[in-house]
């Protein structure tokens, strides 16, 4: 007997690699995206009304915070 594993469970591994790697991919452009059109809309409200620099970064900041506290985490637990 070898010590080798067999095929399929190479080819689970790999599936599941492969799976993580396009989960984590998409979710990270999820996330680039989101954040993204935040600072954009908060940019254009801001350009528009001539709110004050440091509401436009406390806004930014409490957007962003509250995106990443409902989201979930990263790690394989949900």
């Amino acid at each position: 007997m070898s010590d080798e594993p067999s095929r399929s469970s190479r080819r689970n591994r790999t599936r599941h690699t492969f799976s993580a790697v396009a989960s984590a991919t998409l979710r990270l452009l999820g996330d680039v995206l989101v954040i993204s059109l935040w600072v954009l809309v908060l940019t254009l409200v801001f350009l528009e009304t001539g709110w004050p620099r440091w509401t436009f970064y406390g806004l930014l900041l409490v957007g962003i915070g509250l995106y990443v506290s409902v989201t979930p985490r990263w790690t394989g637990k949900r």
